[in-house]
């Protein structure tokens, strides 16, 4: 008899701790130490109109940036230093252009030193019809290591082991562990220790019959 709710309970162990190792690989193996990489995507950008991301640094102090984009048709990217301001979107453009591609399909830009709280990345569509913009922007730290701890690695470990081994002994109680393990039983269990013994006063009278003439 498969029990229905250990299985599912099992699965979704199962489930959390697999999500947890494979974020876990995922993310340790995106980028270098102390680098961290980041992409903006726009599926669909209409003629003439525009687009804006903020990306905000990471780290701090000295470090280095990397742009490189592509877009399905021509475009106008631009790329600029930005602080913190009370427009709309939180970030103001801060002093010249870091970066500009007036007409292209494609770019890349390199800077390095004193990194700004955040960049603003505009691209406005010029072709005649609606273009995909994708770009990736990696940002360099020497001397730091994004990512988890030694202790708290052990800990996602630990976690991650504790998970799985609890949801594969779900699903296995739940497929094998038979029916009616935990209900009582139909009487009461005699010991193999008790044995029938006569009643005393049966034998009694039949030693008084023996005796009468």
């Amino acid at each position: 008899m498969v029990r229905v709710g250990l299985v599912v309970i099992g699965l979704a162990f199962v489930i959390v701790g697999g999500g947890l190792v494979a974020s876990f690989f995922l993310f340790s193996s995106s980028s270098p130490p102390g680098a961290v990489t980041r992409t903006v995507t726009a599926s669909q950008i209409l003629p003439d109109q525009s687009q804006v991301w903020p990306l905000q640094t990471v780290g701090s102090g000295q470090g280095s940036v990397a742009l490189a984009w592509t877009a399905n048709g021509r475009s106008n990217v631009t790329f600029v230093a930005a602080s913190a301001c009370q427009a709309p979107g939180g970030w103001c453009a801060d002093g010249p252009l870091l970066a500009h591609w007036p007409y292209n399909l494609s770019g890349s830009w390199h800077g390095s030193g004193s990194l700004p709280p955040a960049y603003l990345l505009t691209v406005t569509d010029r072709s005649s019809g609606e273009i995909a913009f994708n770009a990736t922007l990696t940002e360099s730290y020497p001397g730091t290591t994004f990512g988890l701890g030694s202790i708290d690695l052990i800990l996602v470990t630990i976690a991650i082991i504790l998970l799985l081994a609890t949801g594969a002994i779900g699903v296995f109680l739940g497929l094998f562990l038979p029916g009616g393990v935990y209900r009582n039983p139909p009487g009461p269990v005699r010991s193999r220790f008790e044995y029938d013994v006569p009643d005393e006063p049966d034998r009694i009278e039949e030693d008084d019959d023996e005796d009468l003439p």
